[in-house]
């Protein structure tokens, strides 16, 4: 069994219920991620000790080599928690229900949603690429894994959403991505509601405008016959002034 597994086992005994031990376990697993994921937020990975994690959490520091391994483990593990949450913010933003450009409307309050009520996550992202990427392969590689988890969720999502999947809508997604990103650190720096609506403001015109040559494209491009070449755009950039 993989070290940062051991906690997710779910040993039952004859009536099916989890052990008063097992339960136990899950609950010191969740107490270390949830302080691993605070504390490597605000004071970084170098700074943070597993003493101060396991301190904050209430655990002994055996718990940590056990459920993890190791330190390095911990952030991994923490990394792909703060991952699927993430993912299922997002999916969540754009699984509506409604016209196209309602729905997109409701997808762009629910990632401004993610930078004002859970800023930690994207806080957490940020601070280990640019503290861990360049000295921990492991690091790196569960980032990428992240972000290209992320990539996926936004382009399924805006498919979903459209009806359709043009080509370059990865792309697309790319960049809403990195202008997530980058709206976030202008939130931080600033704490500006006001800014805050324009960013998200512009950014729904940047992807309906972005969408909508995606399908010129599409219409241009393709042989007769070739699968997208009879398409027309949805009713996402109808609205548009």
């Amino acid at each position: 069994m993989c070290p940062s597994d051991r906690g997710k086992s779910t040993v039952r005994g004859g009536s099916g219920r989890i052990s008063k031990r097992v339960a136990q376990g899950l609950r010191s697993r969740d107490r270390l991620l949830r302080s691993a994921t605070r504390q490597f937020a605000e004071r970084g990975f170098s700074a943070t000790s597993i003493e101060d994690v396991c301190r904050d959490a209430g655990v002994v520091k055996s718990a940590v080599y056990w459920h993890f391994d190791s330190k390095e483990g911990l952030l991994t593990a923490v990394l792909e928690e703060t991952a699927t949450a993430w993912i299922d913010g997002i999916l969540a933003s754009v699984q509506q229900t409604g016209d196209p450009r309602e729905r997109l409307t409701r997808a762009i309050a629910g990632m401004r949603e993610l930078v004002e009520t859970r800023p930690a996550l994207l806080r957490l992202l940020q601070s280990m690429l640019l503290e861990r990427t360049g000295e921990n392969a492991e690091t790196r590689a569960v980032l990428l894994r992240v972000f290209d988890r992320a990539r996926a969720a936004l382009t399924d999502g805006i498919a979903e959403v459209i009806g359709v999947r043009p080509p370059g809508l990865e792309t697309v997604a790319a960049l809403v991505l990195a202008s997530l990103d980058g709206i976030f650190l202008q939130h931080q720096l600033r704490r500006d509601r006001a800014e805050l609506d324009r960013l998200f403001g512009e950014l729904e015109r940047a992807i309906v405008h972005l969408v909508s040559s995606l399908f010129d494209e599409a219409q241009r491009g393709p042989a007769d016959g070739a699968p997208g070449a009879d398409r027309t755009p949805p009713e996402i950039g109808e609205t548009e002034k």
